[in-house]
């Protein structure tokens, strides 16, 4: 019997872990050390909804003046070096266009760099740089497990409501800065900010591609690729083999199952070209790719409605071998672009244990179908 695509789930289901982002002391019961010279701190504060991140600010509309002091955590010994960054984008929402102030330990000699860098294009590696504003005071230090930057910035056009965006990335054993992640809480580092209300407006990120599409995506999916397809492959692994008298009954469900499968998928397919056209920071290569494999292989298996031989064709055996080997491939890729997409989505945790429960009920009924059939066929043999 082929158990393939049983073991790749198995090893998906051990292998996959839930991760959670460490944890910073909330902003309102935060007392800055007295090297950063702030023994009163600011007057407004906000705890960052990703990334466990947080932002302190006094602003003066006077003066036209924000100072600022962005906290960022797992900087402590033994972190793995990585650059932090927060900015603000006077001209969109998003990550191009943003003014950042970047921060890192260095690996080499532990010294704090912080820097100004315009970032003008996805593909940015956060050179340094005049910004579009007048930054003063720039500087940061490393206080416990978190890196603190502090900043006077001269306000855009003096408005109140700013585009912000926070982020952080790998640094190199040089110090090179690296691409930050492009899944979970690092595409939805970014909110707008009411300096006077303190109040935050998601933008961008998955937030911003619409709750509506984002969730069809998902949804559609996961019942086509991780329910509907692997019913209708346990129907044609194990009925006809358990009740002899529902063929060709379970062609038919098996077919239907695909078929409809196949529809769901593709719609969900469609939303996710939808979700991703234009969106570079939630663009992910590998779980594009993938999906469309498995476009073109779940096409190349509905088609087999036409172009299977007949029963009696010497070439049957050889087509059937093909059409299994392909059903559990798409079986493998689909349940890890779906795992993928959970990671991409940063769904609640419901949602991702809800998934993982049910890749578990097919998996051991799989197997016990499987005990059934093997203990079956023994006590038939048995008999002749």
């Amino acid at each position: 019997m082929e158990n393939r695509y049983l073991l790749i789930f198995m090893l998906l289901l051990i292998t996959t872990t839930l991760r959670s982002n460490a944890q910073s002391i909330p902003c309102t019961k935060y007392k800055f050390a007295a090297t950063l010279n702030k023994p009163n701190g600011y007057k407004n504060c906000i705890d960052l909804p990703v990334l466990s991140s947080a932002l302190h600010y006094s602003y003066n509309p006077s003066l036209e003046t924000l100072d600022i002091a962005y906290r960022h955590p797992g900087m402590g010994p033994g972190a793995s070096s990585k650059w932090v960054a927060w900015a603000l984008n006077p001209t969109a929402k998003g990550m191009v266009g943003s003014q950042s102030l970047v921060a890192y330990r260095s690996p080499k000699d532990g010294s704090i760099v912080a820097y100004t860098s315009p970032i003008t294009s996805y593909a940015t590696t956060l050179a340094k740089g005049d910004l579009s504003f007048n930054v003063t005071g720039l500087k940061a230090e490393i206080v416990n497990d978190e890196i603190v930057m502090v900043a006077t910035i001269k306000v855009p056009n003096n408005g109140t409501v700013l585009n912000q965006v926070w982020q952080e990335g790998p640094l190199s054993a040089d110090g090179t800065i690296q691409q930050h992640p492009l899944s979970g809480p690092n595409v939805r580092s970014m909110a707008s900010l009411n300096l006077l209300s303190g109040a935050l407006a998601p933008t961008g990120g998955a937030s911003g591609l619409g709750s509506s599409w984002k969730y069809a995506h998902g949804v559609m999916n996961v019942v086509s690729w991780g329910i509907l397809m692997p019913l209708g492959v346990m129907i044609a692994r194990h009925m006809k083999a358990i009740i002899p008298s529902a063929d060709p009954t379970w062609f038919y469900l098996h077919v239907g199952c695909q078929l409809t499968a196949y529809i769901v998928g593709v719609a969900g397919w469609a939303t996710g070209l939808k979700i991703s056209n234009g969106t570079h920071e939630f663009f992910h290569l590998s779980h594009r790719w993938i999906g469309i494999i498995l476009f073109c292989m779940a096409t190349l298996q509905v088609s087999a409605l036409l172009i299977r031989p007949h029963k009696e064709h010497r070439y049957r055996n050889y087509w059937n071998k093909y059409h299994h080997t392909i059903g559990y491939l798409i079986l493998a890729l689909s349940t890890v672009n779906i795992l993928q997409g959970l990671k991409l989505l940063d769904p609640a945790l419901g949602w991702k244990i809800a998934y993982l429960g049910l890749l578990l009920v097919y998996v051991l009924s799989d197997f016990v179908l499987e005990y059934i059939v093997n203990k079956r066929n023994k006590s038939d043999f048995a008999d002749k």
